[in-house]
């Protein structure tokens, strides 16, 4: 019995062999019924198992024997034994047959009863470890092809920021270079000095953004020097570098009448706009790039919106993740994929939130929130 139950079956299975197997060895009939969680499990003969003394056994945990359950011209005796657990009562064992079932005999079905939930409750401890095992093993193969995927990631990104690094500083080299052994006109020294200024720039936003990826995974909070900002100034100081550079795109900047100052750091802030107008940049063709703000509630609204492909519906709950890119997007433009979660670091460090929306083959739409300086009216 032990050997049956102990087997890696249906749980019906295992029933209909213990009957077969205690029907063959005590030469009747047998019936077992168990109710585990509320869930009612039967094996043997119907017209047994309905016999309103098995009812009553589950039920009350008490045995019970009938001398005549009739039906037939031959005496029939039914013993009825309760199957016990630890904590309960599990069901109960029916055993019916012609002739005698003695005291004797109707003591040992009381411990084949015990015997069995022993059995029983065992199979159920070994097949919660394996499940348990099974489930351990799933979570490992999952955190090991996850810090796979994150040790892929990261040399990506070294690659990329390697790369994003060097081209600043090979066009500052150059250009410094030009300017330090030729002579120009005054315009072309002007546009010279344009080039290293934007360059200088963006080396400046990568190293920031290094420097504050670094904190963020070391647990700290980028610093903040906070002062009341206006917010239309902000927006039109960010978007300027990208209208004097970016002839491909449109940008469009609509701000609501009496926005109130937020409290922000100006630096964060303006970092915080020119990722988004970045990313708005990169992955999306050349049209309109809309940045817009609103107020609501103890606050201001900013966001950034593009025309572009979208984000799978799969990746939008990862985009803020450090070294995270949405599949498909390396086929459209470099990135080292620590843009949005300095972006979210440096939002959620001013008490706001930030959040995306996209549509596939509409465009997607970046919005955070600030904190206003004072209390909206």
């Amino acid at each position: 019995m032990q050997g049956i139950v102990a087997a890696e079956a249906p749980a019906d299975t295992v029933l209909e062999r213990l009957v077969h197997e205690l029907g063959v060895r005590l030469a009747g009939e047998v019936g077992i019924v168990l109710s585990d969680a509320g869930e009612r499990r039967q094996a043997g003969p119907p017209r047994l198992l309905e016999h309103p003394a098995v009812h009553s056994v589950v039920t009350s945990g008490v045995p019970a024997f009938v001398p005549d359950v009739g039906g037939t011209a031959r005496v029939r005796r039914l013993a009825v034994s309760p199957i016990t657990v630890s904590d309960g009562i599990a069901g109960a064992l029916a055993v019916a047959r012609a002739g005698e079932i003695g005291t004797g005999e109707r003591a040992a079905l009381a411990a084949l009863g015990a015997s069995l939930g022993l059995a029983l409750e065992n199979a159920r401890l070994a097949a919660r470890q394996r499940r348990f095992a099974a489930e351990l093993a799933a979570h490992v193969a999952a955190a090991r092809r996850e810090l796979e995927a994150i040790d892929r990631a990261k040399s990506a990104f070294v690659a990329t920021a390697s790369h994003d690094l060097r081209t600043p500083l090979t066009a500052l080299r150059g250009f410094s270079e030009l300017l330090a052994t030729r002579r120009f006109t005054p315009e072309d020294v002007h546009r010279y000095a344009r080039i290293i200024e934007r360059e200088t720039e963006r080396l400046g936003r990568l190293v920031e953004d290094l420097l504050d990826l670094s904190r963020l995974e070391q647990g700290g909070e980028p610093p903040l020097r906070r002062s009341a900002v206006t917010v239309h100034a902000a927006l039109e100081s960010a978007v300027a570098l990208f209208v004097r550079d970016d002839a491909a795109h449109r940008f469009t900047l609509a701000c609501d009448a009496g926005l109130p100052d937020v409290d922000a750091d100006p630096d964060a802030l303006d970092r915080v706009l020119k990722n988004l107008v970045t990313n708005a940049i990169k992955y999306s063709p050349p049209g309109e790039i809309h940045v817009a703000a609103r107020a609501v509630d103890h606050g201001v609204e900013i966001s950034v919106a593009d025309h572009g492909a979208g984000i799978p519906p799969e990746a939008l709950a990862r985009v803020f993740e450090p070294y995270y890119r949405a599949p498909g997007t390396a086929r459209v433009a470099r990135g080292t994929g620590i843009g949005l979660a300095v972006v979210k670091a440096l939002v959620e460090a001013h008490g706001g939130t930030v959040d995306v929306e996209s549509t596939a083959g509409r465009g997607t739409r970046f919005f955070f929130t600030l904190p206003a300086r004072r209390p909206l009216p």
